[in-house]
């Protein structure tokens, strides 16, 4: 079996690898939610919530688009010695930004705790401020080794932290810790894995501080701020709203199927892990543009399945994992899952975009469909409290894949089949509304599968997947050993 996953296309293999890492990580993640939910009130819950928003907003500032900038500087180098300095100074970069956020996240505390919804504790903000100081440590050695193919240590280093994490969070929500029991479980986890990345970053390319070299890495990566950002108000500002809007309880049943509805993006995310430091070389290589424009069409494909998956099957989840009190969320999972598809697609058609010197329009481009969004949860969200929310991000989020499209093709022109792309999206859709809503039973199971396995056919029908019949050595063609 094991010479059988050695005989793999590396791409495939690692691929894999990555894909274990995410299952391991979610499987413990999954745990959680009965463990949370029966020891966690949905006030506590949606709380938890708050704190888990801020963290995507401030990991979003202090990581300063440093794994972007290490594939965009480190992966087109035209030498090895090249790219370990420029890893060595990002990372460094990395640690001057997070003892600065730290200290100010500290000083900053008392206030951002009065400042957020839900009456959060000035310990609870303290705790997670602390872990999100850590951000930029531990994104650059783990996209460094995303680069060098230490598909393995990626896995120890992502696995570990979250079982390491699981083992201290439950024994202390059982002796009544709660929320606070949470966030430091969170904290130790952070500093344990940050001092291992330390540590094997520093034996492979060093620590370097070149502020020469600062300027170009943050005329790249500081517009990124604004695209993450951007993205935040996109996925999760939503919710704040909701939550100062109809209270933390309604709004953790938006919440959980929000959790549900990304684990998506976790479905994906073994795709992306290979692919997204590996197109930008790809790209000057022979037919690199019709090798990377088929490669994307295929992520995109994945994200759609990958949507359709957790549809057919969050509902399922919810009702066997979490109190009764919490199945109003199931109503949200397929609609949410769908949005967790568009944001990726976002990323594999808009290549072009990333590929020029600075970020700055893809940043604008985020920028106007936040502002979309956010004024459609400040008018929608009175009125239809989650449906109002996801009414709003699905408009901003169609009109920022259509301009980050348009952008990038004008930056770097790959021969996409857009007719073929616009087919498989309409069937992508056909298939979430047919997918059946009822308790699990032999005939929603069957009926599920069919509308599964039709979408994969009709993918294969347009030529955007290849047959099963297909050779392993096409696949490594395609793939790239």
């Amino acid at each position: 079996m094991f010479k059988r996953i050695q005989n793999l296309p590396t791409a495939v293999r690692h691929s894999l690898i990555y894909a274990s890492a995410l299952a391991f990580s979610k499987a413990l993640a999954l745990i959680m939610v009965p463990v949370a939910t029966n020891f966690l009130t949905p006030e506590d819950y949606g709380r938890l919530d708050v704190l888990q928003t801020l963290a995507d907003l401030l990991s979003i500032v202090i990581g300063m688009g440093m794994a972007e900038t290490l594939f965009r500087f480190a992966g087109s180098a035209d030498d090895d010695d090249e790219r370990r300095k420029a890893s060595a100074n990002i990372f460094g970069l990395a640690i001057c930004l997070g003892l600065f956020s730290l200290a100010l996240g500290q000083f900053l505390a008392g206030h951002i705790s009065q400042w957020l919804p839900g009456n959060i504790a000035e310990l609870e903000a303290r705790l997670i401020l602390a872990s999100l100081s850590m951000v930029g440590t531990i994104l650059v050695p783990l996209a460094w080794l995303r680069m060098q193919g230490s598909a393995w240590s990626y896995f120890a280093g992502t696995a570990g932290r979250v079982a390491l994490q699981v083992a201290i969070a439950v024994p202390l929500l059982f002796m009544g810790f709660g929320v606070t029991g949470v966030l430091s479980a969170t904290l130790i986890s952070a500093i344990i894995l940050c001092a291992w990345l330390v540590r094997s970053q520093w034996k492979d390319t060093g620590i370097s501080f070149e502020f020469a070299r600062f300027k170009a890495y943050s005329v790249y990566g500081g517009p990124l701020i604004f695209v993450g950002i951007s993205g935040f108000v996109l996925g999760s500002f939503d919710r704040w709203i909701l939550a100062d809007t109809v209270g933390t309880a309604e709004m953790a049943q938006y919440a959980l199927a929000a959790k549900f509805g990304l684990i998506t993006a976790v479905l994906i995310q073994p795709f992306d892990l290979w692919w997204h430091p590996r197109r930008f070389s790809c790209v000057k290589e022979q037919n690199g543009k019709e090798r990377c424009a088929q490669i994307a069409t295929i992520g995109v494909a994945i994200a759609i399945l990958s949507a359709l998956i957790i549809a057919a099957t969050g509902p399922t989840l919810v009702r066997l994992m979490t109190p009764e009190a919490y199945h109003q969320s199931i109503a949200y999972i397929p609609w949410l899952a769908a949005l967790a598809a568009l944001h990726n697609a976002n990323s594999n058609l808009g290549f072009g975009a990333m590929s020029a010197h600075t970020t700055v329009k893809p940043a604008i481009i985020d920028g106007i469909a936040a502002g979309i969004a956010l004024a459609g949860y400040l008018l929608l969200i009175p009125i239809y409290h989650a449906w109002g929310a996801i009414i709003a991000t699905s408009l901003a989020l169609s009109i920022r894949m259509l301009a980050t499209y348009r952008v990038s093709q004008k930056a770097l022109n790959l021969p996409y089949r857009i007719r073929r792309l616009s087919l498989m999206v309409c069937s992508g859709l056909f298939c979430l509304v047919m997918l059946p809503g009822e308790p699990l039973s032999l005939m929603v199971a069957l009926q599920s599968f069919i509308v599964l396995s039709g979408f994969v056919l009709s993918c294969i029908f347009l030529g955007i997947l290849p047959k099963p019949a297909i050779s392993l050595q096409k696949i490594k063609i395609m793939l790239g050993r």
